[in-house]
């Protein structure tokens, strides 16, 4: 055998190396990819600890075609305290994806939920930042996505005072 053909049966071994790599790492991003649609898809996923939320929670009146968000009337912690009392989650009757964010007058945002399934939700949330003593105006700002492919859909705020006690 001459160096050439040496040389060239060289190459056919290091190419065909490079395409088995190349292919299966294509195979693994296309399952990835088809992974995370069938999850939630994107930067928002459903989220795993939201737990059955609206079980014995008299249903809104619905609109056809509407989606249901909870109203608040207040809510009270105390100073200090990473978590607050409020009940966030999507009602049974949706046929979508609702994500929550609670946020203050201000514009300062204190929780954001992850996607949450219809019936799902939480009774207090976790606060990223203590508030000291006073009362706030707040709103939990409600975001529709589709379920099929996590399109945005319409949003509602829901507005209530917060009162946080020394």
């Amino acid at each position: 055998m001459t160096v050439m053909k040496k040389r060239r049966k060289k190459y056919i071994v290091i190419l065909t190396c490079l395409l088995v790599i190349l292919l299966v790492l294509l195979g693994y991003l296309l399952y990835t990819r088809y992974r995370e649609k069938e999850e939630g898809g994107g930067s928002a996923y459903v989220d795993p600890d939201a737990e059955s939320w609206d079980a014995g929670v008299d249903p809104p009146q619905e609109e056809e075609g509407s989606i249901l968000i909870p109203g608040y009337t207040g809510a009270w912690m105390n100073e200090g305290d990473m978590v607050l009392k409020l009940r966030i989650g999507n009602p049974k009757e949706n046929t979508c994806y609702l994500k929550a964010a609670l946020k203050l007058e201000d514009g300062t945002v204190l929780y954001e939920s992850e996607l949450l399934k219809p019936g799902t939700g939480f009774d207090e949330i976790e606060l990223n930042q203590t508030l000291s003593a006073g009362e706030y105006e707040a709103l939990v700002h409600y975001q529709g996505y589709t379920m099929e492919d996590q399109k945005e859909l319409n949003s509602s705020d829901s507005a209530f005072t917060l009162t946080v006690n020394p």
